[in-house]
This record gives structure tokens, C-alpha cells and sequence, in this order.
């Protein structure tokens, strides 16, 4: 129950107060808040959900503007279309309908992955993985050599063969490989390249 009074808005006005005057309508809910306007001679009332047959009494209401209720409400509770009710002694009971609400959250994007870094040490043309799999790697470099992206996959693993478990080409386990030399990655044909890896996969 909330213990204010709304006696500015008497004060605002040269007629007495009427039904008429009395407001109460749906303004929003957002992140598990519902806003209420509420137009009233007075805030000493009780704020009743209605959920099927059943009335929920709500508690925790806070006037956050001259004529806005503010009251913590879970979203599982208005899934459907809900009948909210302000009841104050001595004057008709006031209603509003709240619309249904959506509570799927829509699912957070995965962080991106570091990128792939090409860069030379001491000489030597390196990779830094970043953490992304062969084909990501693949990728990159075929951005730079102009070959398919099956021909890096496979001048990558002839290369780096220690930096894969097992020497199998699908468990990449090192960061930092070495840049298959443009020599290799020409002599390994498209085609071959590509049935060899979709074998594998089989």
C-alpha cells in the first residue's frame, strides 16, 4: 500500500475532484518494471493483479513521477493478457488491462575471437592463430595468396604437422605456426585439396 497523498493535484485544479478525473492506465514494462499512470485523489490504495481467477496483491509501489506507479513485477506473470486494479476505500474500483508481454531474451552474440595474425620474426613468416581453428587461419591466408581456402588447409597442416595432436589435421593445438611456403600452397591442387578434406570428415 502506498502512504502518499496526491492532494497537489486538488490544489491544481478549482472543481472538486471527480470520477472522472481518476486515471489508471497502462504505460510500459521494460527489464521487469511496470509503469502505471495513475491519476487519484489519493495514493492510500491497494494495487491488485488479476491472474486467472486469483488476485495478487502488489507490493513495493513507488511513485516515481507526479502520475507514474512503478512496481517490480516478474514477466512470467504477464504472459498473458493481465487485468491490473486500483482499489481505494470510498471510490470506484479503477482498472487496466496490461498486454501481453514477451519474456525470451534474445541470446547473447559470443565474443569475437582474436584475429589472425601474419607477421615475420627474425626472418620468419609466422601465424598467430588467436585461438581460431584451422579454417579461420585458412581463410585469412587466402585473402592474401589469392589460393582456395582447401589449398592453406592443407599447405598449413604439411607444414606445421608437430603443431596438430595426433598429426591429425582436425586438432589444431598450437597458436603459433609457420607460414606454408607460396611454393607449396601452388603445387597442391584445388580439387585435391578440397576432396581430400571433405574425406576426412566422413
Amino acid at each position: 500500500m502506498v502512504r502518499q497523498s496526491l492532494l497537489l493535484l486538488v490544489m491544481l485544479t478549482t472543481t472538486p475532484f471527480s470520477v472522472a478525473t481518476e486515471t489508471f492506465s497502462f504505460q510500459s514494462y521494460q527489464q521487469g518494471v511496470l509503469r502505471m499512470t495513475l491519476i487519484s485523489p489519493s495514493l492510500d490504495g491497494e494495487l491488485l493483479l488479476r491472474r486467472g481467477e486469483q488476485f495478487e496483491p502488489l507490493n513495493n509501489i513507488v511513485l516515481e513521477r507526479l502520475f507514474t506507479l512503478r512496481v517490480a513485477l516478474p514477466c512470467q506473470w504477464l504472459t498473458d493478457d493481465s487485468i491490473l486494479y486500483w482499489s481505494l476505500p470510498g471510490r470506484p474500483l479503477l482498472s487496466a488491462t496490461i498486454p501481453a508481454q514477451s519474456c525470451v531474451t534474445a541470446p547473447s552474440a559470443p565474443p569475437p575471437l582474436p584475429p589472425v595474425l601474419v607477421y615475420e620474426k627474425q626472418g620468419k613468416c609466422l601465424i598467430d592463430t588467436g585461438g581460431n581453428t584451422l579454417w579461420r587461419v585458412a581463410t585469412e591466408l587466402a585473402k592474401r595468396n589469392r589460393a582456395s581456402i582447401y589449398q592453406n588447409v592443407y599447405a598449413i597442416f604439411v607444414t606445421n604437422k608437430r603443431a596438430f595432436a595426433g598429426e591429425d589435421i582436425h586438432r589444431l593445438r598450437s597458436r603459433r605456426l609457420y607460414c606454408p611456403d607460396p611454393a607449396l600452397v601452388d603445387h597442391i591442387e584445388p580439387e585435391h585439396a578440397s576432396r581430400m578434406f571433405k574425406e576426412t570428415v566422413r
